[in-house]
């Protein structure tokens, strides 16, 4: 579709296949992605139906790989100076939310940091067997953001989540659909197909039944999903001028493990 550059998006009749199109960067948070498809999502209320269901999956090895590290601010320059706001990634987990469409979630290889956060964002999910679930924002010196605080507690509960946080393992497939963080398991190269398959049975019925049941579904946490990620961000943006996000970031570039201070 005309008009974006780092989303791909593939109308058949009532479905819409939207791939993540980042592949060399493994699909992070960068350049217009995010913004690419919160803007798509949005123009989905439109009130004509049109498009009935959603598959949202990643191009090449990866459904997200969460923020583009390589676009951290230099550790030894002053840091977020430019006054408040919130990042893109988090209006486009609302975004997802907010749409009377359906996201399916066709999940990929990795999705990482707050590409976990945007996976979990999805309406449901299915994921191929290589997938690889992580939290590793800790590991930066920052916090989980994109969401994922909120979606993985409501996914999981409150202990598995923090669990999952505190130590940063990763989660694979197995566990995934034992904690019920996705629907399904299959091969990759049946991922997208079983998607759209579910897309399409979807797409079958009424979508003014199914936009309201969804706002329903979702009317008791979204004023708690908007708080965390407004909160979210103002502690990733304080915690980027810590020592220990400095340290975050210098571990990342120079291939070794983070020695945290706590300061």
């Amino acid at each position: 579709m005309a008009g974006y550059s780092d989303i791909l998006v593939e109308e058949d009749g009532p479905v819409a296949l939207v791939t993540l199109n980042r592949p060399d960067k493994l699909n992070s948070m960068g350049g217009s992605m995010t913004k690419d498809l919160a803007h798509y999502l949005d123009t989905l209320n439109s009130g004509e139906y049109r498009i009935r269901a959603v598959v949202l999956t990643g191009a090449g090895r990866a459904f997200c790989a969460g923020g583009d590290v390589t676009a951290f601010p230099n550790v030894n320059e002053a840091r977020r100076a430019e006054p408040w706001r919130r990042p893109p990634k988090d209006t486009t987990v609302l975004a997802m939310r907010d749409c009377d469409v359906p996201v399916i979630g066709a999940i990929n290889g990795y999705a990482i940091g707050a590409g976990f956060g945007l996976a979990l964002a999805t309406d449901f999910r299915i994921c191929s067997e290589d997938v690889v679930f992580q939290a590793t924002q800790i590991k930066r010196g920052i916090t989980v953001d994109g969401g994922l605080p909120f979606l993985l507690q409501a996914a999981v509960g409150t202990q598995r989540a923090l669990e999952i946080i505190a130590t940063v393992r990763r989660v694979y497939a197995a566990e995934a659909l034992a904690l019920g963080l996705v629907l399904e398991v299959v091969p990759p190269e049946k991922l997208v197909e079983r998607a759209l398959e579910i897309a399409g049975q979807v797409a079958q019925n009424a979508p003014l039944g199914i936009a309201a049941a969804k706002r329903l579904v979702y009317m008791a946490h979204q004023d708690d999903l908007s708080r965390v990620d407004e909160l979210t961000s103002m502690f990733v943006r304080k915690l980027f001028d810590t020592e220990d996000g400095h340290e975050g970031a210098r571990s990342f570039f120079e291939r070794r493990e983070p020695n945290f201070s706590g300061r």
